[in-house]
């Protein structure tokens, strides 16, 4: 191997400094968000706050993980049988991050819904989002203990596979309720203005789901 880096850790460095560009964007939304919409509820000022802070810990972690790698055992294949925990608490941030973002999601799902539904639409949601945090935490938190790369064959098949299926699936349902309600309101309304934001809307949604999709084809990646 010489003095290179096995692929998978490539890809990792390529991967922390893009996600350190996107922490930077995050941060710009974060403080536009607290400049424009003052007259929010403080729950929802609360949840963007946590989401940043699970954020910046994810991306500290991340660029430790890679620093230890990469440049402390740079050039030391051995190094990468250990597993800094860094490495796996990173991947334990970005559980909670999904699991608040799609917590929120599901929260708006159930706000949107005829009363005799809401629930039938939000349990099956919540149950998925709820399995996804529990594998993925597995996962992490067995690595976290063992700290050994032999035990990654394992954790992908029990932890980490059932934690982007789930994930996939939540982000899947998600998405169509919110496009079914969404265009349920937009088609009700005789204003051309709210039936634009609306179709928006549900353009966004459809794009999040796909973005969060290419996520968890590369999670646990590294």
């Amino acid at each position: 191997m010489g003095g290179g880096l096995p692929n998978g850790f490539v890809s990792a460095f390529v991967g922390g400094f893009i996600s350190s560009m996107i922490y930077g964007i995050t941060t710009l939304q974060t403080y536009a968000y607290y400049m424009h919409y003052t007259e929010d509820a403080l729950i929802l000022k609360l949840v963007v706050a946590a989401v940043w802070v699970l954020d910046t810990v994810h991306v500290s972690l991340m660029m430790h993980a890679l620093y230890y790698y990469q440049v402390i055992n740079y050039g030391v294949p051995t190094s990468f049988e250990y597993i800094i925990w860094t490495l796996p608490g990173s991947d334990l941030m970005n559980v909670f991050i999904v699991f608040a973002v799609q917590c929120f999601f599901a929260h708006q799902i159930y706000c949107l819904c005829r009363p005799r539904v809401k629930w039938w639409v939000t349990a099956p949601i919540m149950l998925f989002v709820l399995a996804q945090l529990g594998f993925g935490a597995e996962a992490d938190i067995i690595e976290m203990i063992y700290h050994d790369a032999s035990i990654v064959p394992r954790i992908m098949y029990y932890g980490v596979t059932p934690a982007v299926a789930t994930i996939t699936l939540a982000e899947v349902m998600i998405t169509v309720s919110l496009c079914v309600l969404l265009y349920g309101r937009g088609s009700n309304s005789a204003i051309a203005r709210t039936r634009r934001l609306l179709n928006t809307l549900i353009v966004y949604a459809i794009n999040r789901c796909l973005l969060t999709s290419r996520h968890c084809g590369s999670y646990h990646g590294g």
